[in-house]
C-alpha cells in the first residue's frame, strides 16, 4: 500500500479524517488488488474512537437463495476491526487476526446497503479487541455481530 494509506492511517490515529481524506483513502484502495476492492467497500469514517464503512450487497454476495452470505459479514467484521486495529495501534506496526467470530442475526439481500461498525471492546500493548456491529443502512436493523481480536505484532511493518 502506499505511504499516503498509511500516513492516513497514521492520522486517523490522532483525529477522524476529513470527508476529502476518507475519498482519498477509499481512492487508493480501490487501486489495489485487495478482498476491500473485490467485495466493494467504502470508508465512511475513520478515526481514534471510530471506523464506520458501507458495503452495498449486489448479486455477487448472495447465497443461491438470495440472501447475503455469511462470510461477507465475517469479512467485513475482519476489514473494519483490522484496520480500526491498525489505527489503534498508530499505523506504525501490523496487526493481524487472531479470531474472527461473527454472529447472523438477520438475512440482507441485493441492494440492501450494510454499515459495519467497530468499536474498541479492549485495546492492550499487544491484543486488541473489537465489537463490529453489521446494520442495514435502510431498517436501521441489525444483520450480524463480529467479535474480531487482533494481535500487534511490532517486529512487522505493513508494507508500502
Amino acid at each position: 500500500m502506499s505511504n499516503i494509506f498509511i500516513e492516513l492511517s497514521r492520522v486517523a490515529a490522532e483525529r477522524e479524517l476529513t470527508t476529502e481524506e476518507i475519498s482519498t483513502l477509499n481512492e487508493l484502495l480501490a487501486q489495489h488488488p485487495t478482498l476491500d476492492r473485490t467485495l466493494g467497500v467504502q470508508y465512511r469514517a475513520v478515526g481514534p474512537n471510530k471506523l464506520e464503512l458501507a458495503l452495498e450487497i449486489t448479486e455477487d454476495h448472495l447465497q443461491p437463495w438470495g440472501v447475503t452470505n455469511g462470510g461477507v459479514y465475517a469479512s467485513l467484521g475482519e476489514t473494519a476491526g483490522s484496520m480500526a486495529s491498525f489505527v489503534a495501534a498508530g499505523a506504525g506496526p501490523a496487526v493481524v487476526g487472531t479470531s474472527n467470530q461473527t454472529h447472523f442475526l438477520r438475512p440482507s439481500v441485493k441492494g440492501d446497503t450494510i454499515i459495519a461498525t467497530a468499536e474498541a471492546e479492549h485495546i492492550g500493548r499487544t491484543t486488541h479487541l473489537f465489537r463490529i456491529e453489521h446494520k442495514n443502512e435502510k431498517t436501521g436493523k441489525r444483520c450480524a455481530l463480529t467479535f474480531l481480536k487482533t494481535q500487534v505484532v511490532p517486529d512487522m511493518q505493513p508494507k508500502k
